[in-house]
């Protein structure tokens, strides 16, 4: 149960970041420069980290630059996943270690 919860709050931060994301260009810019920032803020450390990885390995390649923006944006997904799959199981196996041990009295 406690895992489809962090499942369910990772993909919709993750749908609003990519959301704002794909829509801050096209909005008017009262709501484009927030979005913009959202988009940064939500897709952290996933962002930088996929589209470097992304126009390093790709840049000069046969792919267009919206094929690269899309796997920039779908390599930040994985590797946000892969960091905040590894977030909950560090908060499990420091936050879990004390009330396993609750139960046992001194003799």
């Amino acid at each position: 149960m406690k895992n489809r919860k962090v499942l369910v709050v990772f993909l919709v931060v993750q749908f609003v970041g990519i959301t704002c994301l794909a829509l801050w260009p096209h909005a008017p810019s009262a709501m484009g420069i927030p979005m913009w920032g959202t988009a940064l803020i939500l897709l952290c450390p996933g962002n930088f980290l996929g589209g470097w990885l992304i126009q390093s390995l790709l840049w000069r390649g046969p792919l267009g630059l919206v094929a690269l923006g899309l796997l920039s944006a779908l390599t930040a997904v994985v590797i946000n996943g892969i960091i905040w799959f590894a977030i909950v199981k560090l908060f499990r196996l420091v936050f879990n270690r004390g009330s396993k041990g609750a139960g046992v009295t001194a003799a």
